[in-house]
């Protein structure tokens, strides 16, 4: 049974399917696994991971072990990111996505969307959200709420192999 999110990051993202829509700049965490810094998502010509996160969130809290697993199992092939579309100093700063990230053992990349460019792009309006997208840049896997290791790891290599669900 699927779970919903535990609650919308804006009030509507509307307009965008995430198809086949340009790559979206994200500042990265100094935390472990990440560096300071910037990525471009969708990574061209490479599988992407993202997971949109809240540090509110505790079901995104509760979905950390079971991405972790997925990490682990996917190889350096595949661009992987968990990002916050939390309004970052406001209501939360670097320092407490890096903190909530090191209290829930985050060892990939971590990001912050400022501005939700990224949520908008792939059409997350609540967390968490799953999105897997081919190395065309095209969606293929979206899921909010909870899901397993196994399905993750399913999407992403359907995605490189050139499917998707």
């Amino acid at each position: 049974m699927a779970t919903a999110g535990c609650s919308g990051l804006v009030g509507s993202l509307a307009g965008d399917d995430g198809d086949g829509a340009e790559a979206v700049t994200v500042e990265t965490v100094d935390a472990p696994g990440s560096a300071a810094g910037t990525t471009t998502v969708p990574e061209s010509g490479r599988v992407t991971f993202v997971e949109f996160f809240a540090t509110t969130c505790p079901i995104c809290a509760a979905q950390m072990s079971v991405v972790a697993d997925a990490y682990g199992q996917v190889g350096d092939d595949v661009q992987f990111l968990s990002v916050t579309s939390e309004p970052v100093g406001l209501t939360v700063s670097t320092d407490d996505v890096a903190a909530w990230w090191v209290d829930h053992d985050g060892r990939w990349p971590v990001g912050v969307d400022d501005g939700v460019a990224l949520a908008r792009r792939f059409d997350a309006t609540s967390v968490p959200t799953a999105v897997v997208v081919g190395p065309d840049g095209r969606v293929t896997w979206r899921h909010t709420g909870r899901t397993s290791a196994e399905r993750i790891v399913s999407e992403i290599r359907a995605a490189r192999d050139g499917g998707g669900s």
